[in-house]
């Protein structure tokens, strides 16, 4: 019987030299020298956090901001939207036209489009703001409201036929300042 030693030995080296080399490519090349490691790996007391920003909007909902409002005023049930974010709300009211409002966590108000509109500087609750005027034609207006600067809350209104854009405006500005002071306040 032969004795397999030798194979052993051999075996062990390969895998040190493997060891080794899978160590040395995790190295970086910039700095001469020593390698380094590239990224240090976590203690074991320490782990990764490899989660995305939380919702600076958490458990807020736009329906819950918008329905007291139009409830009020006669406009047909809120109903969960979608166009802007996941938590958006809109509603309606008969000869009237439509109201939305969106709660909007990764863009801020300076990515808002103006779809044919004109956009002004404003301010909400103290808040930056911009109020973008005739943004779904004539009748509408929009204002966003800054929350953080990639966070946005936005209310919107297309008034029917008769309405102008200075009256969407109007309209809208008031329902933006009963919203406003129900958003977070972040520092």
């Amino acid at each position: 019987m032969r004795h397999s030693r030798p194979k052993t030995l051999k075996l062990v080296a390969l895998l040190t030299l493997m060891a080794t080399l899978s160590y040395v490519a995790g190295c970086t090349t910039e700095n001469r020298g020593s390698p380094t490691p590239s990224s240090q790996a976590p203690s074991s007391g320490e782990q990764k956090s490899s989660e995305p920003p939380k919702d600076v909007f958490a458990d807020l909902k736009a329906c819950d901001l918008l329905e007291p409002i139009t409830s009020s005023q006669g406009f047909d049930p809120v109903q969960v939207e979608t166009y802007q974010s996941d938590n958006g709300c809109g509603t309606s009211k008969s000869r009237y036209g439509s109201v939305s409002a969106y709660l909007v966590p990764n863009a801020g108000i300076t990515d808002l489009k103006l779809n044919g509109g004109t956009k002004s500087p404003t301010t909400i609750d103290g808040r930056d703001a911009v109020e973008i005027k005739g943004n779904a034609g004539k009748g509408s207006c929009m204002i966003g409201i800054s929350v953080t600067a990639t966070a946005r809350a936005t209310v919107s209104i297309a008034m029917a036929n008769s309405g102008t854009s200075d009256e969407a405006c109007s309209v809208v500005k008031t329902m933006a300042e009963q919203i406003a002071p129900k958003l977070p306040r972040v520092n």
